[in-house]
């Protein structure tokens, strides 16, 4: 038995008792906000760019965001036109070091702090959003949520998913030499397009 394998044993063995989640009264977090209004600014404070769409075509509306970007991939139904690679053809995540815009779809948003959820069933990758230079995330206004308790709870009364994150801004960091960098470790840019 390898030590790996001898590491997982034991903390199979040591498992505590799941306890059950506290249930919360969700009401009571109700504030009668403008959900569009609060997740825009939210957003937009660390970093995110949020664009009302004026038109249902992301494609075009991308394209003239990022009118010089050559590496381009649309994980979003009948955008295949979008992509400039095909990830049949990629052998390992490094291959995509290059990819200048990524565009996904989020189900899910929450105004608190302005972040989407994306899970694997958007994802055909999932390195995709960590390794793309910049990132759009499309979202329905009807998508976003006042607080992070609601997204759970719609988290939780979904679909089980292999994987979920909630991405809120660029990648940054300020532990380099007490700057903030942007893109150190993701996206150099987060554009949220509401529809």
């Amino acid at each position: 038995m390898s030590s790996r394998d001898k590491i997982l044993s034991r903390i199979e063995a040591n498992k505590p008792d799941a306890l059950a989640l506290p249930n919360i009264d969700l009401s009571l977090f109700d504030e009668g906000l403008d959900l569009v209004q609060e997740f825009t600014k939210k957003a937009e404070v660390v970093g995110a760019n949020v664009i009302d769409m004026v038109s249902n075509d992301v494609v075009t509306q991308v394209e003239n965001l990022f009118p010089d970007a050559k590496i381009k991939y649309s994980a979003i139904e009948n955008t295949s036109a979008f992509n400039t690679i095909d990830l049949a053809n990629i052998e390992k995540p490094q291959d995509l070091e290059d990819l200048d815009i990524l565009i996904l779809e989020s189900e899910l948003a929450v105004a608190e702090n302005g972040s989407v959820w994306v899970t694997d069933k958007q994802l055909p990758m999932r390195v995709l959003p960590f390794i793309t230079k910049h990132l759009v995330i499309v979202t329905s206004k009807d998508n976003i949520v006042s607080y992070m308790h609601q997204a759970y709870h719609k988290i939780n009364a979904g679909n089980a998913n292999d994987f979920g994150v909630f991405i809120a801004g660029p990648s940054k960091t300020a532990d380099i030499e007490q700057s903030l960098v942007i893109g150190a470790h993701g996206a150099l840019s987060l554009t949220l397009l509401l529809k």
